[in-house]
């Protein structure tokens, strides 16, 4: 491994951190329910219904086990900031494509009577990249799988305008935030339909409030479906999707430190007492973004499309990779108080060149490009540190990526985390599994 300083890159996402000075972002799915939005911020750690929460863990599983296969439709969940709003599109491609997981699929004719949301999304990715049309791709999901797919090409009549109203719902969610009360917000879609706040009596929601009016849906101006998008979808999807195996791998940390790993999966954990419902607090939230916030507003303030997700060569772990411009990217925050030599990163920081390689080795990339932010320097300039990692061969983090993982996976099966190797020292202090992991007692070690 070699490592690289990057003083172009570096400098122009210098200029971009200094330029993001405003609120933290807004996201696309915060407008389409903005009173939800508004309760997710003053009434934070509300539980999401069963049901519901399976519902979603079930997209986002299909979501993560599609990037390969549906890679050559586009770039994948291409990250746009704009005006303090900021969206992650599914598929953007020659138009922005929208991928949703659902029991049924819909005609198209009945779309904006019962999914409008489905189609409102859709429009502010048009809206923030600057087309007018886009790709709707519906896929029928149950427990065997993806059984069947609609693909709909929608156009909207003005991109501009529908941006226009969500200016007008993020100023009236700031507002709603800072003022600490949501009167005036339109009535929330989620009402009566499983919403976690007012199950807890976290909202001061009754049903009566007004509806918002369909400016977004009457932008759209026609709805025609692609068979031939269809069919090169379901063939993309013909093998059904592996099932996850409880013991696999879920995030590259369980490779860098598999004892902890097999701690959180197992570990004894002490059950807080079930609190009484609270009034939502009143402040105006939410704060500005930390610094780690502030680094991915700088790096995703770009152009569209220059961060994404990379499509994986390994089924393993389930973290995606997110990349920049094509390459693997690893945004850290430090609180030391020098900036990283070229030549001292591995003896410094060893498990940001691990990660590094790993990543790279299950994209398949030969280099990735790391962006560290400073918490103690004193200004912007010297906040931001860019350094690009070069490898010469990936083979030794492919192999430690199977080698662990199958340890792991045996620890867990057994029951037995002493053959995982032992966390290092800085991790053992405040750890919370530190009496019955031992790992305190094994020594000084080191990543290396």
């Amino acid at each position: 491994m070699s490592v690289h300083p990057s003083p172009e890159l570096e400098t122009e996402l210098i200029e971009r951190f200094r330029r993001q000075t405003g609120p933290r972002a807004v996201g696309v799915t915060d407008l389409l329910a903005i009173r939800r939005a508004y309760y997710k911020a003053v009434a934070p750690g509300v539980p999401i219904p069963v049901a519901r929460q399976a519902r979603l863990e079930q997209g986002r599983s299909v979501h993560l086990a599609l990037g390969t296969r549906l890679s050559r439709e586009g770039l994948l969940e291409a990250r746009v900031r704009r005006e303090g709003i900021v969206g992650r599109i599914d598929i953007l491609a020659e138009v922005p494509v929208e991928v949703k997981t659902a029991l049924s699929l819909v005609e198209p004719d009945r779309l904006t009577s019962l999914r409008p949301d489905h189609l409102g999304q859709l429009g502010m990715y048009c809206a923030l990249v600057g087309r007018r049309a886009g790709r709707l791709l519906t896929l029928r999901a149950d427990d065997r799988g993806v059984t069947d797919v609609q693909a709909l090409d929608v156009e909207f009549q003005s991109p501009d305008r529908v941006l226009d109203e969500m200016r007008d719902r993020e100023r009236r969610l700031r507002t709603a935030w800072t003022e600490g009360r949501p009167d005036g917000l339109p009535r929330c879609p989620w009402f009566g339909r499983g919403c976690e706040f007012e199950e807890a009596h976290q909202c001061s929601c009754t049903g009566e409030e007004p509806v918002s009016p369909p400016t977004l849906l009457d932008e759209v101006t026609s709805i025609v479906t692609r068979e031939d998008v269809r069919e090169r979808v379901r063939s993309a999807l013909a093998v059904p999707l592996p099932a996850r195996d409880p013991s696999s791998l879920e995030r590259f940390r369980d490779v860098l430190y598999p004892r902890r790993a097999y701690f959180e999966r197992f570990g004894p954990r002490e059950e807080a007492p079930a609190a009484a419902p609270t009034p939502p607090r009143t402040v105006a939230p939410p704060a500005p973004p930390d610094l780690f916030g502030r680094l991915h507003e700088a790096l995703e303030s770009g152009s569209a499309g220059e961060v994404t997700r990379l499509p994986p060569r390994w089924e393993e772990p389930a973290e995606e990779v997110v990349g920049f411009r094509g390459r693997p990217l690893l945004a850290k925050t430090s609180r030391a108080w020098a900036r990283y030599r070229a030549d001292e990163l591995v003896a410094r920081s060893p498990q940001y060149a691990l990660e590094m390689g790993l990543r790279c080795a299950v994209t398949g990339t030969d280099s990735g490009v790391l962006v560290v932010g400073f918490e103690r320097a004193e200004n912007d300039r010297d906040r931001v540190q860019v350094l690009e990692l070069q490898f010469s061969s990936l083979t030794p983090f492919s192999r430690l990526l199977r080698d662990r993982g199958r340890a792991l996976a045996e620890a867990l099966r057994t029951r037995t985390p002493e053959s995982l190797p032992a966390c290092p020292d800085w991790m053992t202090t405040d750890c919370p599994y530190r009496s019955e992991c031992a790992c305190a007692a094994v020594g000084s070690r080191v990543t290396r």
